[in-house]
């Protein structure tokens, strides 16, 4: 039970870790046993200010109260105090879907035609009265009842309070607006009328369509009546299947499943031996369909769902109950994809037979799938007895499932991607060669989009010359670049076929490399390195290095400024990671081998046909890329890493 919940506001003119101005921005409380709010508001920035950047956890205690927290972009902290022993995990996984919430009414509003906007302190002052019917929905008593943001609009009507944008013009739309001074008045006029004309031909569409979200039209919506709620969203807590309201009706039924697999892969190149390689899957499902479907999902594992044992069973169930008819239709490239990884199943099942003893017991998982997490709507029931995942889904995007495989468990499945880095250094021209061979080991007929290859280039060892600019490189694919803040070379190749190999070679200036040796390299990938220099060392350094950067800043000696050695010495003070990173997106395929064979849509009432869509994606997620919006965070997988570690067999010296 959640005593009180604050929303907090750290100003950012402050260090990140200076507690000085903390601002209360919204306030609910559930519990008056509890201490006011100033005095609750001041114990908690005590214990930030008291403690250090690595002593401040989620969770502080002082007194009889605990405070848990979460901060948020742009200086906002979601605040939740508690006098009883509560799960705690549970609530911050509710502060979580709290700002999800906040983000979903306040930054993505119909009102600024779903542009993204960051969650900062003046959006939430500017809609308290929100932010409070949202807390009061939430949390009843200080107990938590929902937390589904798709069932909350349908009945919370207040409106966020910010400014309209005109989407014909890019502008604020201010009706109270005073008359522009420009001297052509017939050009504004003319906008005016467009624009109006525009306006109503939206309204009457809307009109027509009679839409509330994602073009689906409820039964109890009436026109020109946005304050009507639906009344089947107010019995919807109370039903068995309080995930999806009633009444829901869309001219064209389509349902999108998406499974998203994520790949966590470490190689090292020194021994040859893959150190890990997992993947993270998640299904994600779009549903837009009428009434109260029944959907049935199978995947071409059999036996993904058997957990009570490892061998065969029959099941009476099956043949008494009839399958609906398949609904999904399969490419022919999939299909033959399909009996090529059959008949290499086949081939190491005989081989496995040969040698074992007795052949009469055979194991049912052919995917090693292990901590599957299900979805509410999931029957499990049916999962057990059919083998098929059956689910009444809820409206617009969710997880249905997601689940985790080892793929060292499946020995004849290769990496998708092996690169194979070389160093050369040239001491007598002063050169450094990078070379590279990127192997790609999926199918033919496949191609992987936005492959990155980052190649570190360590300045503990390899002192670039910051004179030399242009960067001399020769590739079969793609184009090659290097990146002075990270110290990387970074290979980018739009598109690549499948069981093809591409090659690379770039050549960079070195200032120190006689220094270069065999032994420098291998200190630092044995983490040999030396230790820091004294105090007065340390001093004396910085008084000479100071004297250096007056000069290049005047220009004494001919002497230049540049930023280069600045991003050397904060790279050279940190740590810097050798391993080699590959980002890729593998679209229509699944690194385990797990596919829908089997879907089915059906409604009782409507009896209407089902447009199916099926995507598969294999990823790596490259961390330099913009982050999605924290909303859809939860809907792009996880992130992961796919990565080869550098060797000593990764040098050679010339």
């Amino acid at each position: 039970m959640i005593s009180a919940i604050y929303v907090l506001y750290l100003s950012e003119e402050q260090h990140a870790d200076d507690f000085h101005q903390v601002q209360l921005l919204v306030n609910r409380r559930f519990n008056e046993s509890i201490p006011c709010d100033q005095i609750i508001v001041q114990n908690f920035h005590n214990l930030l200010t008291t403690l250090q950047p690595y002593e401040q956890v989620p969770i502080l205690h002082h007194g009889q109260l605990s405070y848990v927290y979460i901060r948020c972009a742009n200086g906002i902290i979601l605040l939740a105090v508690i006098n009883k022993n509560v799960n705690v995990m549970l609530v911050i996984t509710f502060l979580n879907q709290l700002h999800v919430i906040l983000i979903h009414y306040l930054c993505n509003s119909k009102l600024n035609n779903d542009i993204h906007k960051p969650l900062n302190r003046d959006i939430i002052i500017d809609n308290v009265t929100l932010i409070m019917e949202v807390l009061d929905e939430c949390l009843d008593y200080g107990l938590l009842q929902v937390t589904d943001y798709k069932l909350l609009e349908e009945y919370i009507k207040v409106m966020p309070n910010m400014p309209k944008i005109d989407t014909t013009n890019g502008y604020f739309d201010s009706s109270e607006s005073e008359e522009s001074d420009h001297d052509d008045e017939n050009i504004d006029q003319k906008k005016k009328k467009k624009a109006k004309s525009k306006k109503k031909g939206i309204k009457k569409k809307k009109e027509e369509i009679k839409s509330t979200h994602n073009q689906a039209v409820k039964t109890d919506v009436m026109e020109r009546q946005p304050d009507v709620i639906n009344s089947s969203i107010l019995r919807t807590y109370s039903l068995a299947i309080n995930w999806r309201p009633k009444g829901i009706f869309y001219a064209k039924n389509e349902i999108f499943i998406d499974i998203i697999e994520d790949c966590e892969f470490v190689y090292d190149l020194g021994t040859g031996v893959i150190k890990r390689n997992e993947i993270y899957g998640t299904c994600v499902v779009k549903s837009y369909l009428s009434g109260m479907p029944i959907c049935r999902i199978g995947f071409n594992e059999k036996y993904m769902t058997r957990i009570e044992s490892d061998y065969e069973e029959e099941v009476e169930s099956r043949e008494s109950t009839p399958i609906p008819e398949n609904q999904l239709k399969l490419d022919d490239s999939e299909i033959i994809e399909d009996e090529e990884d059959a008949e290499l199943v086949s081939q190491i099942s005989e081989e496995s037979s040969v040698s074992s003893i007795s052949t009469q017991k055979k194991p049912k998982h052919k995917i090693p799938l292990r901590n599957i997490q299900f979805h509410q709507c999931i029957e499990l029931s049916k999962i057990y007895k059919e083998n098929l995942v059956t689910f009444i889904p809820p409206d617009d995007k969710f997880i249905l499932m997601t689940y985790n495989v080892e793929q060292q468990k499946q020995k004849r499945k290769m990496p998708l991607i092996t690169v194979k880095p070389t160093y050369r250094v040239v001491a007598e021209t002063g050169k450094l060669q990078v070379m590279c061979t990127l192997n790609t080991n999926f199918h033919r007929r496949r191609h992987g989009k936005s492959v990155v290859i980052r190649i570190p280039i360590n300045p503990h060892y390899f002192e670039l010359d910051p004179n030399d600019t242009d960067l001399k490189y020769k590739t079969e694919l793609g184009e090659v670049s290097f990146k002075i803040d990270s110290y990387e070379l970074v290979w980018k190749i739009d598109s690549i076929d499948g069981k093809k190999m591409v090659r690379m070679m770039t050549e960079l200036t070195l200032v120190n490399s006689q220094n270069v040796n065999e032994e420098t390299v291998r200190n630092y990938i044995s983490r040999r390195i030396m230790k820091p220099l004294e105090a007065d060392t340390a001093e004396d350094d910085k008084i000479d290095t100071g004297r250096e950067e007056l000069d290049e800043f005047y220009g004494v000696n001919g002497k230049s400024s540049s930023l280069v050695k600045r991003i050397t010495s904060k790279i050279k003070d940190g740590f810097f990671n050798d391993d080699v990173l590959v980002h890729f997106k593998l679209p229509m395929v699944t690194y385990s081998g797990l596919k829908l064979s089997y879907l089915s849509v059906e409604e009782e009432q409507m009896k209407y046909p089902c447009f199916p869509w099926v995507r598969y994606l294999t990823k790596s997620i490259d961390h330099y890329e913009a982050d999605v919006t924290i909303e859809n965070q939860k809907f792009s997988g996880v992130r992961c890493d796919y990565r080869f570690k550098i060797a000593m067999n990764c040098f050679t010296f010339a």
